[in-house]
């Protein structure tokens, strides 16, 4: 009768239904992750989640539950690291989250990308990377990749059993559960100055990373999504937030790019050619493009590791740290 417990309290309809606490929730994921409820009252706690929509609550307790379990990537302490998850790809805009980890990689950052390997809809970074000569699968080669001062990609059944079950229920339910938000806001290393890339898509989601790192004090940047993965739109920059100590300051403003400044992109989705565009911006054949050299740029200053020119030019300035989530701004929407 655990699971009714829950099922009650989260599955009353929209009007009914109501949050669970930090510690029902904290429950409730344990006993999810040490199988103790059968398929069918865990596909409904997922679906009673999504209808109902997650509260900061919830996805800290699951975050919580889940990383007490997780395999975390050693990386070195003493060296700044980041973790850029990938669990969407291309669809309509070439991937270019290969090309954002290997400029902050060339700059000394430990770059760890955790996410899935296969869409057969999407061009994933896997595949990218993989054409790139820059896949690796475990553990040990990813901190083997890290220490060589290379960008590393694991596979989420990598490092966390739990967080694959939940996004491989997906095929099945036939929409995307609680287990994608976890995947994308979890520290997969074992460093806790990690800062996490996180992005969104819906401002509602913005709202709750926002409460997210305002209770945790976790170190992260965030954005709003490129076709849901954590990189700089080249044609419309987002407003980038930078999240520390529970204090966020707005670091790049938002713009819209006109159809002049629109950069060369790859002409295809294709993973191998993808890898060969990118890889003629790292030896510069090619300009790196402006929304994406940006993003590099403040994420070293906020890692500090100095302040580039080019910060200058296009951040919204020395903003005020505020204690609660940045003001949106409507070209961000």
């Amino acid at each position: 009768m655990v699971a009714q417990r829950f099922i009650k309290e989260i599955g009353r309809g929209r009007e009914g239904a109501r949050g669970l606490s930090h510690e029902l929730a904290r429950e409730m994921f344990e006993r999810i992750f040490e199988s103790q409820f059968d398929p069918m009252q865990v596909g409904a706690i997922l679906l009673a989640l999504r209808m109902k929509g997650e509260t900061v609550d919830e996805v800290r307790a699951g975050i919580e539950a889940v990383e007490a379990r997780l395999r975390p990537i050693h990386v070195d302490s003493t060296r700044p690291v980041i973790s850029i998850p990938s669990y969407n790809g291309a669809r309509n805009m070439p991937n270019l989250v290969p090309l954002l980890a290997c400029l902050l990689a060339d700059a000394g950052v430990q770059v760890l990308i955790h996410g899935v390997t296969q869409d057969p809809a999407r061009t994933t970074t896997a595949g990218v990377m993989q054409a790139m000569g820059l896949g690796s699968s475990s553990a040990v080669q990813a901190s083997q990749a890290l220490r060589r001062g290379v960008p590393a990609f694991v596979p989420i059944n990598t490092i966390s059993d739990e967080l694959s079950y939940l996004l491989e229920l997906r095929a099945k339910l036939g929409v995307r559960n609680i287990g994608h938000t976890l995947a994308k806001l979890i520290n997969p290393t074992d460093s806790p100055s990690c800062m996490r890339l996180t992005s969104f898509t819906h401002p509602e989601f913005r709202e709750l990373q926002s409460q997210l790192f305002q209770a945790t004090a976790w170190p992260g940047m965030m954005l709003r999504a490129t076709e849901g993965e954590a990189v700089a739109n080249t044609r419309r920059p987002a407003q980038i937030d930078w999240w520390r100590d529970g204090r966020c300051q707005t670091v790049v403003a938002a713009r819209n790019a006109s159809v002049r400044e629109w950069p060369s992109l790859p002409d295809s989705l294709d993973a191998g050619i993808t890898a060969r565009w990118i890889q003629s911006v790292l030896s510069g054949e090619r300009p790196v493009p402006e929304a994406i050299q940006c993003q590099v740029d403040a994420i070293l200053d906020c890692l500090g590791m100095g302040v580039p020119p080019s910060l200058a030019s296009v951040s919204s300035g020395p903003s005020e740290w505020v204690s609660g989530p940045a003001k949106v701004h409507a070209s961000s929407i």
